[in-house]
């Protein structure tokens, strides 16, 4: 039961154009390459599109073993919560913008709730390019809080790759903003989103699994806990890694990134996730 493919992508809200409003063009860039990171999940959807809703279920991808069974999307919140895909909606509201986006059907409805930020941002990459009326075989979000100790986000990194046979990820996470702290010499959030973008290219579990959660906080990295849920997940697995975002998307703390399973002749094994990881 194993993770098969993740796209890591950032949750700045701006990436909903109905959010950005006029200023939407200035990151039509990174949404392009959170767009790709997520195509490369090859998320099944199932029917044809007639006059905007889906009719039928494909057998090809009923039927095809390589495919994902299920899609988490992975996001930092206060809390660490599963929400049920049939009674959530992402919503902005609570963060003071008036925006929704209700794949469900559910909002209005007795026990409907609105996802936190990185997971409804996150829900709007995965569902809001493809065919209206099309949905995924099975979809599930979590959050992870942002004090989670590291031992504690790879263990939920595992149990969340154990749900199905085949588990894609969509870990959502923004990186440490690009203006230096007032009295670092040298800014310590570009080395440490250098770092990062070298991992998530190299496929280096280990060095995600050591983010420290202090260092991490201190520079603004929120998406710290999310990425080592990610780095649990792949624990043992064969990925190739690609750093989809350019230098300056990285550096100002947005970084997109694809894992994909390794299929060339050089396998690239993700490091197991060291036994003694700091608790931070």
């Amino acid at each position: 039961m194993p993770l098969i493919s993740a796209a890591v992508c950032p949750h700045p809200p701006a990436l909903i154009p109905a959010v950005a409003g006029a200023a939407a063009a200035e990151l039509d860039g990174l949404r392009a390459a959170c767009i790709e990171s997520i195509r490369r999940l090859r998320i099944p959807k199932f029917g044809d599109e007639t006059d905007g809703w889906a009719i039928g279920r494909s057998e090809e991808f009923l039927s095809d073993p390589t495919l994902p069974d299920l899609l988490v999307i992975v996001g930092c919140d206060d809390t660490t919560t599963a929400y049920e895909s049939d009674n959530t909606f992402g919503s902005l509201r609570r963060y003071g913008i008036d925006w929704d986006w209700d794949i469900a059907w559910c909002r209005g409805e007795q026990g409907a709730l609105p996802l936190p930020l990185s997971l409804s941002v996150g829900l709007w990459l995965a569902t809001a390019h493809g065919p209206h009326g099309m949905f995924i075989k099975r979809l599930a979000y979590q959050s992870v809080s942002f004090d989670a100790s590291p031992r504690e986000c790879v263990a939920l990194g595992k149990d969340l790759a154990a749900q199905d046979a085949n588990v894609a990820m969509l870990v959502v996470g923004d990186a440490a903003p690009s203006e230096q702290l007032p009295t670092d010499p040298v800014n310590r959030g570009v080395v440490y989103n250098n770092a990062l973008a070298r991992a998530f290219a190299c496929v280096d579990t280990a060095t995600l699994s050591q983010l420290d959660p202090v260092e991490s906080r201190t520079l603004k990295a929120t998406g710290r806990a999310s990425w080592q849920v990610l780095a649990g997940a792949a624990e043992g697995q064969e990925f190739e890694g690609q750093l989809i975002s350019d230098s300056a998307s990285h550096t100002a703390g947005l970084v997109v990134a694809s894992w994909t399973r390794a299929t060339g002749p050089e396998l690239r094994l993700a490091p197991s996730v060291a036994q003694d990881t700091p608790e931070g």
